[in-house]
């Protein structure tokens, strides 16, 4: 099987590294060719011919893999080494490196919606989401903030989005879901392609993959305490936030910053636009396949 490693040499910690990745995929009859995503030989690894793309790294690995593929036939894998692994997370995708490929057959994957938001910048792409307001702002007191490792990543980053959202004001909102409008005042709106987003938070209901739909989350005005003690134990009940589901998104708005997936962006105080879709290509994410030993231990169990 020839493969082409995506690598963020910056993610994940000791044990994660480039010789170990390698070493792995040999293990598993995988001849891989390296790239680093921090390299300038991203784009042009595109190029050649493969049989699989693998992303090692973050959301953002996972992102450039899909935006850069221009061949939405090969499969991606991916090998979850960032703090929040919101994709990951949300497909269901968990283990080392040494773990999950010797798991990974061609003929074993999920097709993976991707949105596009186009604006007054053109048209871009994303895996977990497009928003407004609230999510924004944390984003960019983030990164502002050193990063620790893990746990403490997660933990801070949620930390941070409740500091945001106790300094947050309502902003004026008008969203277009379907041909059916709904306006009002928000701390933030958030378009999701995918359940998890942000410090590894499960804000969205979406069990489909490839659906065609994205879910529309409104953090409403009056929301800010039952947010804050949401906050402080995400997993343990639904976000108390309101939830639309639809397959084109308009959202507009002023004077508050906007994101598409990590990243953050001002609007100099300008009235922005933005209409949201899936685009119409799915992605094929290869999915694990569990193991004789663990289907037995698992049979077992169930017996037991």
């Amino acid at each position: 099987m020839r493969a082409i490693l995506f690598h963020n040499p910056t993610s994940g910690s000791k044990g994660f590294e480039k010789e170990d990745i390698l070493a792995a995929l040999k293990l598993a009859n995988i001849d891989a060719t390296y790239v680093s995503t921090k390299g300038d030989e991203v784009e042009a690894a595109f190029n050649k011919k493969a049989d699989l793309f693998i992303a090692a790294g973050g959301d953002g690995t996972i992102r450039t893999v899909v935006a850069g593929a221009r061949d939405r036939g090969i499969p991606v894998a991916i090998l979850p080494l960032g703090t929040a692994n919101n994709v990951a997370r949300s497909l269901g995708i968990a283990g080392t490196p040494q773990e999950l490929v010797e798991t990974w057959n061609l003929e074993h994957t999920v097709p993976l919606d991707t949105g596009s938001a186009r604006g007054a910048w053109g048209t871009s792409v994303f895996l977990e989401a497009f928003g407004v307001g609230l999510m924004p702002a944390y984003l960019r007191m983030a990164a502002k903030s050193k990063k620790p490792e893990g746990a403490a990543n997660l933990q801070q980053g949620r930390d941070l989005l409740q500091k945001a959202l106790k300094k947050a004001d309502p902003i004026e909102i008008e969203i277009t879901i379907d041909g059916k409008k709904l306006k009002g005042e928000f701390f933030g709106v958030e378009v999701l392609n995918v359940p998890f987003t942000g410090p590894g938070l499960p804000l969205g209901p979406r069990t489909n993959a490839a659906d065609g739909k994205l879910d529309v989350i409104c953090f409403e005005a009056d929301s800010r305490k039952e947010l804050l003690k949401w906050l402080d134990a995400p997993l343990e009940e639904p976000p108390p936030v309101t939830a639309r589901k639809g397959s084109e998104v308009c959202l507009t708005w002023r004077d508050a910053p906007n994101r598409l997936d990590d990243k953050s962006f001002d609007n100099d105080d300008k009235t922005l636009t933005a209409e949201i879709a899936c685009e119409e290509a799915t992605v094929c994410v290869i999915m694990p396949r569990k193991l004789p030993a663990q289907k037995a231990h698992e049979q077992k169990a169930e017996t037991a």
